[in-house]
């Protein structure tokens, strides 16, 4: 039978790959499509807004899920003094650090104004979206100690 741990576990685990390649993936493929004018402004303001729908939403997923495994799984005391509830704390730190420079990217996205060309935004968002993939990175190391 499957437990609420099985279940938080499995959304955690989906959410946070998807949210993780996602952000590689507009790194590493979007922006320079956009950038070397692959990419139309509406097609880039169209996966801007997919991205940031699976954004928000594995924001909030993670949110509740790693809250429940963490209250689960881990005292306040084994958080703060064993190696494993260091990981955790440090994967808490980097999830918010990953949502707060994806805002800040998804802002230089799609603040231009629409007769802006999508380079002019993908050249905006680019140092941003490079910094998110660093942190996506740093979080699926942290996650593979764990």
């Amino acid at each position: 039978m499957t437990s609420v741990l099985d279940i938080a576990m499995t959304i955690h685990t989906i959410f946070a790959a998807l949210w993780t390649g996602g952000t590689l993936v507009v790194a590493g493929a979007v922006i320079p499509a956009a950038r070397s004018e692959l990419l139309s402004t509406d097609g880039l303001i169209l996966i801007a807004r997919r991205f940031w729908y699976l954004t928000v939403g594995s924001v909030l997923l993670l949110l509740f899920s790693g809250g429940h495994l963490a209250g689960t799984l881990y005292t306040a005391e084994t958080l703060q003094s064993t190696g494993r509830g260091n990981l955790v704390l440090a994967m808490v730190g980097l999830w918010l650090v990953l949502a707060v420079v994806l805002f800040f990217g998804f802002r230089r996205l799609t603040s231009d104004h629409p007769e802006k060309s999508a380079v002019a935004a993908a050249t905006k968002a680019r140092p941003w979206f490079l910094g998110a993939s660093v942190i996506s990175i740093a979080l699926l190391v942290v996650a593979g100690f764990l």
